[in-house]
């Protein structure tokens, strides 16, 4: 009985579906011509309210089929790029249908199909964090140094010519992922004259990985250029004017060519930067004779800063697996400079005296480089890659002096005329070869090997000027050589522990061999020593939102080729900067952590450096009654430091990025041979705000604020900058114009000094080197937008551009 009701129910229940006719429909897509055209999308849709019922893509001559449909009312659309969607009349399906052919006609073809999200500002990867600068307004039309000074925990020191990163010291700096062996005195002059319009983003890493090189206490700041995205020539242009108490203006263009196997790409910048500088000096003491000295200078300089820089590579395919290609990179950077300088003074609080120094000043760094790199990959997984660098500089630094001394009454006690100079050519060969594979799904594995050379030359000149003939400075005036070979070695291991963990692990070697000598002195240095850097990174993926690192390394700060090299830059007769031969490497081992949660940010970092080199230490010569500026090493430097990242939504309309980071230093330091201690608690909040004011039109503000800090045993004062800017997308094809006003209120002033009571030393310089400025910037591409990237290599010649000098 239950049998026959089980079948009874399936032939009532499954009557309807067998009863309902299924049927085939076919047909063909062609152009206006009458030819079939392939792999069109084509789409069967229900006439009723056009619900999507089946797709089917179309073969080689334009047939395409649709099976099993049921009978019902229906149309057909077909698209495909550069076409105009076509649709057939309806039809009712009752039998098998063939659907009239769905002739499509040629429209304008669409560049491509963009898909626009904004980045978030600030990406925390496993061994960087990645600061995504393009699209701020107030950055158009300035430098890469303006860039890196509202970057977070950045600060860039210019008179000592230095950048360091959350109160560490010794960064090295790198453009696409190359290290830009730039000397470090010439480092914040190629900033200034590289153009933020070609910033992509910027990577701060602070525990740098062991394919990195060992140098650099602070780690590396990567500047990652914006590149172009099969054939043709594509690009951008950039034109930028602006006046602060001067006309300014900033100029580049980039391209990328690829035709099949042959990629050639470049850019060209120029930059012109007129400005009035205020220095100050002043310094208060006791002489050998217990007198209470003081001493006021004030200088006003009339600067100009005069920057070419150029970049042209080539890469060439080979073969399918092996791709050459040579990178040429060149500058011409000049500063000139004419300064009135005024000095008091006194003696156990009466003045004593007053002396004019007028000075004219050129610095003009030129530089040429080129790297031949051959990249051969055995798999999809598995490469080699050989890197060969020459780098040549030239400094020519020739300053004249004409001192006129007064008494207390102002009349003339003397004059003197006095000139410096300082040539300095510097050659350096690299040579690197580095393997990557894949061993298994979880391990990466690279290795590699690196030799340095570097020779540097210092000329230096003082000389008075005796009638009739010019006398040198015996104690000033000096050559000096520096000869130095660096060979290193790595090995490197990515490891997926399981879906939520993954390792890095990573050991380098680098054995030192310097010699530093003047044709006064002899041999200065001669010293050889080997280091292992390890490095250590785990990184925890709690969700899609929520993820932690923890990671360890050990780094080295070699001294500067002209931190040792003898020289000598006069601020008043009394006061002038120098080279420290003596000066030694510092070693450092950084602890990190770091959580992201979505876009924000919490991270925490300890770093403690022996040996410490402090930039441009002022200290006191008994013997000469002379202030100098010069470089030197500390016991030691520990850091803790904390970073907080906040992006806010306050509307549809405003966003707000805010960044908070707090430092405590502590600093063991030596003057005259005698021991001091100091620290102090820094922090800097900067906060950017974004504006959507229409589809077309947007706007920002920016503030960054940073309280004192300390430098070595210099402490200086804390800053206030504001920005705002206003931006103007024109048309898709037209452009984009931006306006921008930095240091809106005129605050930034770098101000420091020493307070050492206890050898009865007081110092206090003020060195305004930023002013308002109002800037207009015109910013368009050109050429084929689709056309893919040059590819993104580095040199083996990346550490060396940071220490030549």
């Amino acid at each position: 009985m239950r049998l026959y009701f089980a079948v009874l129910c399936f032939l009532i229940y499954s009557t309807p579906f067998f009863s309902q006719t299924i049927h085939d429909i076919n047909g063909m897509v062609s152009d206006d011509r009458g030819s079939g055209l392939p792999f069109v999308n084509v789409l069967l849709l229900k006439q009723v309210d056009s619900t999507f019922v089946k797709g089917s893509i179309s073969s080689d001559d334009g047939q395409y089929e649709f099976e099993d449909v049921e009978v019902g009312h229906y149309i057909v659309l077909s698209s495909y790029v550069g076409y105009q969607t076509t649709y057939s009349k309806p039809f009712s399906l009752n039998s098998d249908y063939t659907v009239e052919t769905l002739i499509m006609e040629s429209g304008e073809q669409l560049e491509a199909v963009v898909v626009q999200a904004t980045k978030p500002l600030y990406q925390q990867k496993i061994d960087r964090m990645v600061i995504n600068v393009e699209n701020s307004i107030v950055s158009a039309g300035g430098t890469a140094l303006e860039v890196l000074e509202r970057s977070p925990g950045v600060v860039v020191n210019r008179h000592a010519g230095s950048i360091s990163i959350v109160g560490k010291e010794g960064v090295m700096v790198m453009v696409n992922g190359k290290i830009n062996y730039v000397p470090a005195s010439a480092l914040v002059q190629m900033l200034e004259g590289m153009s933020s319009d070609n910033i992509e983003s910027i990577e701060i890493i602070t525990t740098p990985p062991a394919n990195l090189d060992a140098e650099g206490n602070a780690g590396f700041i990567n500047l990652v250029l914006k590149q172009r995205t099969d054939l043709g020539l594509n690009g951008a242009y950039s034109l930028s004017a602006g006046y602060s108490n001067a006309f300014i203006t900033s100029n580049n263009v980039n391209f990328n060519y690829r035709n099949h196997k042959l990629n050639i790409f470049g850019n060209y910048a120029f930059s012109w930067d007129g400005m009035d500088q205020i220095f100050k000096f002043y310094k208060r003491y006791e002489d050998s004779e217990a007198n209470s000295i003081t001493t006021d200078t004030y200088s006003d300089r009339d600067a100009t800063q005069r920057n070419h820089n150029v970049r042209l590579g080539l890469d060439y395919q080979t073969n399918e697996k092996t791709i050459m290609g040579l990178l040429l990179t060149g500058y011409s950077n000049k500063w000139s400079m004419d300064a009135v300088n005024n000095t008091i003074n006194t003696e156990n609080g009466v003045t004593a005296s007053f002396v004019e120094l007028i000075n004219d000043e050129i610095n003009l760094w030129r530089h040429f480089g080129a790297n031949y790199n051959v990249k051969h990959n055995f798999g999809e997984d598995e490469f080699i890659s050989m890197d060969i660098d020459y780098l040549y500089y030239k400094d020519d630094n020739p300053t004249n002096y004409f001192n006129t001394f007064y008494d207390e009454n102002r009349a003339i006690d003397r004059e003197e005329l006095l000139r410096t100079g300082k040539v300095t050519p510097i050659e350096t060969w690299v040579g690197k070869l580095d393997y990557n594979t894949k061993l298994d799904d979880k391990t990466i594995l690279e290795v590699g090997v690196k030799g340095t050379a570097s020779n540097f030359m210092n000329d230096v000149a003082v000389e008075n000027f005796e009638s009739p003939n010019w006398v040198a400075d015996p104690e000033l005036t000096n050559i000096s050589e520096l000869n130095e070979s660096i060979i290193a070695a790595y090995a490197s291991v990515d490891y997926t522990i399981n879906d939520s963990w993954s390792a890095k692990f990573g050991l380098r070697f680098e054995h030192t061999n310097t010699k530093l000598g003047t044709n006064v002195e002899g041999s200065v240095v001669d010293r050889q020593y080997g280091q292992f850097f390890p490095s250590i990174y785990f990184n925890k993926k709690w969700n899609d939102t929520l993820n932690m690192n923890l990671s360890y390394s050990r780094r080295i700060t070699r001294p500067t080729f002209n931190d040792m090299a003898p020289f000598v830059i006069f601020f008043d007769p009394t006061t002038f900067a120098s080279g420290n031969p003596s000066l030694q490497p510092a070693i450092s081992n950084s602890f990190k952590y770091n959580m992201n949660y979505k876009s924000y940010i919490l991270s925490f970092e300890y770093n403690n450096q022996d040996s410490s080199i402090a930039i441009y230490q002022q200290i006191y010569d008994e013997v000469t009654d002379r202030f100098i500026f010069v470089s030197t090493n500390q016991d030691y430097t520990r850091t803790l430091s904390m970073t907080l990242g906040l992006p806010i939504k306050l509307a549809a309309w405003w966003r707000m990025q805010n960044n908070f980071n707090f430092i405590h230093q502590k600093v063991r330091g030596y003057y005259t041979d005698e021991p001091i201690e100091a620290q102090l608690d820094n922090y800097s909040f900067n906060t950017i705000n974004s504006f959507k004011i229409s589809d077309s039109f947007s706007g920002e503000l920016s503030a960054f604020y940073r309280s004192a800090l300390l430098s070595g045993t210099v402490k200086y004062d804390p800053v206030l900058m504001v920005n705002m800017g206003i931006q103007k997308k024109i048309s898709d094809t037209m452009g984009t114009l931006r306006i921008s006003v930095n240091n809106l209120f005129n605050w930034i002033i770098l101000k420091g000094g020493t307070s050492i009571p206890e050898e009865n030393v007081f110092t206090k310089n003020s060195f305004d080197y930023s002013v308002r400025t109002f800037l207009l910037t015109y910013t368009r591409n050109f050429g084929n937008k689709k056309l893919k990237s040059y590819r993104q290599r580095e040199t083996g010649a990346e550490e060396e551009r940071q220490r030549v000098n």
